[in-house]
């Protein structure tokens, strides 16, 4: 049994809403198989997330002047022991640009957080607890 540390990466990609579903169902499914599971946020009858960005975001500054974008976007979270870590961000980009080509997303620039978390589990049957 490992220990309660693990590593939690959050995947936010653009689709359009229609594409949706399918391609963040293909995600969480290729990295399901690999690390026993994935969760998605908005998509597969959610309704999509919206993100914003500035057409400067990619810049460090203060204050961004460029044009603001309005997409939609869904996200894959996907948590991992520590010692997975480098496969799991290999196995994200692989499924990733998979589903870019699979379903024609527009998507290029993919932003992943990477963070340390804890977690813990129950049994809601477990009469003990």
């Amino acid at each position: 049994m490992t220990g309660s540390e693990r590593v939690r990466f959050l995947v936010i990609v653009s689709a359009e809403p229609d594409q949706i579903p399918a391609a963040s169902e293909q995600i969480a499914r290729q990295l399901s198989k690999q690390f026993g599971g994935a969760t998605i946020l908005g998509g597969n009858d959610l309704p999509s997330v919206t993100g914003y960005w500035a057409e400067d975001g990619h810049a460090f500054k203060n204050t961004y002047s460029g044009t603001i974008h309005k997409e939609p976007v869904f996200a894959v979270m996907l948590m991992v022991v520590p010692e997975d870590e480098e496969r799991a961000f290999l196995e994200i980009q692989s499924a990733v640009k998979q589903a870019v080509s699979d379903f024609g997303l527009r998507s290029r620039h993919i932003h992943v957080e990477v963070s340390s978390v804890r977690s813990r589990h129950f049994d809601v049957c477990d009469t003990e607890s």
